[in-house]
């Protein structure tokens, strides 16, 4: 069964009706990203003619994510085997006759000022992709350009875009999708009508401009994982609709510099379930794991072995939690964050996070399920260098 949102629809009669620029703002849930993919992949298996169409986003391991996991459903839904017609060397598929690549623009530079194609879709292009990305990319394209975003705060798509080019506009929100699943739409209307979380449904929930005002961390970029240093593992546990979040996290302090790297971020997991998405991602058995001591008896389970509840022993303890959490975020301020490409959902956090009452120190709560992580293992390094000095 292929399921077709409103969205879905929106974008086809845009198409239909010769539109060559497409923009989709919109919320948490809208479909806005899978029923433009739906829509490319229609168009290439039933046109006469060969068509070449290029999605692309800020980088490679973003696409890999979202993207290629999405066009993998949609290509299985209307009967082609994706790994069939998937070459993974080259980036691209074979949809009949016609050709469907992928490309991060952070990635390959030359793909933004190169080639030509029919068709083109850029994702989440409020994400490190610029204005001159956009028009490079636009110039290129023959037949249909399409951009989608969550509207964090106003960026090139409403001040050059929209005022200078001509264009379909669809505004899209959960409510749009009726295919939805039921976690996520409950974490969504958990937030609805809470002050602490205004900013958030106005952009997530209603699909409108934000104004992302108060976020804390702004020293962060993207690079390398240090693999010199010693590292160890951050993890906040889920508590539905929440996810479970870990983070690989290293320390180095001479140059004031944390390096992070997100392992997963999960959610609807049992305690057998979280164990092996743990193992999955240490290279040791006695590589420490600092999670959130708040839930002792899961921490307690995942220390245990034994066929009662089939798991593996971690070296995995509970954070001590001294002083309050925005002490240790003005402590982390001090350092510089290096994550990885792969750590999307680190990315969006960290962008995201914001003070609800700066003065008193309160951050809002939410997008901070990876931020908890690495600070629970930051906050564990930390104390373990006062004890050694305090016993010195």
């Amino acid at each position: 069964m292929i399921n077709l949102s409103n969205i879905y629809f929106k974008n086809a009669d845009a198409f239909d009706d010769g539109h060559r620029l497409i923009i989709n703002q919109g919320g948490q849930g809208s479909s806005k990203t899978f029923s433009i993919l739906q829509n490319i992949v229609d168009i290439l298996r039933t046109v006469p003619k060969p068509l070449i169409a290029s999605v692309c986003s800020y980088a490679m391991p973003h696409l890999k994510i979202g993207v290629i996991r999405d066009l993998y459903k949609i290509l299985s839904d209307y009967g082609y085997n994706p790994g069939l017609i998937h070459n993974k060397s080259d980036h691209f598929f074979k949809i009949g006759s016609s050709t469907l690549e992928y490309f991060g623009i952070r990635d390959n530079y030359a793909k933004v000022h190169g080639p030509r194609r029919d068709l083109l879709f850029i994702n989440e292009a409020n994400n490190r992709v610029t204005y001159d990305d956009f028009d490079q990319l636009n110039q290129r394209t023959h037949l249909c350009t399409w951009l989608d975003y969550n509207p964090r705060s106003e960026f090139w798509v409403h001040t050059d875009v929209i005022p200078n080019f001509d264009h379909q506009f669809i505004k899209s929100t959960f409510k749009d999708n009726p295919w939805l699943p039921e976690a996520e739409l409950e974490k969504i209307y958990f937030k609805q009508g809470k002050d602490q979380f205004k900013n958030w449904w106005r952009v997530y929930g209603e699909g409108e401009i934000g104004v992302l005002e108060g976020q804390i961390f702004e020293n962060w970029q993207y690079g390398e994982f240090d693999t010199t240093l010693p590292y160890g593992f951050g993890l906040d546990f889920g508590f539905h609709p929440d996810p479970d979040a870990m983070v690989k996290c290293a320390i180095d302090e001479k140059r004031k510099t944390i390096y992070l790297d997100e392992q997963f971020y999960l959610t609807g997991q049992s305690t057998n379930e979280l164990n092996k998405s743990v193992l999955n991602h240490i290279t040791d058995r006695k590589d420490l794991i600092v999670a959130d001591s708040a839930d002792p008896r899961m921490i307690n389970d995942l220390k245990r072995t034994g066929d009662s509840i089939k798991t593996a022993a971690l070296n995995i303890k509970g954070v001590k939690k001294d002083g309050s959490v925005s002490e240790w975020i003005k402590a982390l301020l001090d350092y510089k964050l290096v994550i990885t490409d792969t750590s999307h959902n680190l990315g969006k956090e960290l962008s995201n996070y914001v003070w609800s009452d700066k003065k008193a120190g309160i951050p809002v709560d939410a997008f901070n399920h990876l931020i908890d992580a690495f600070r629970y293992y930051f906050m564990s390094q930390k104390q373990r260098v006062k004890d050694i000095n305090y016993w010195a």
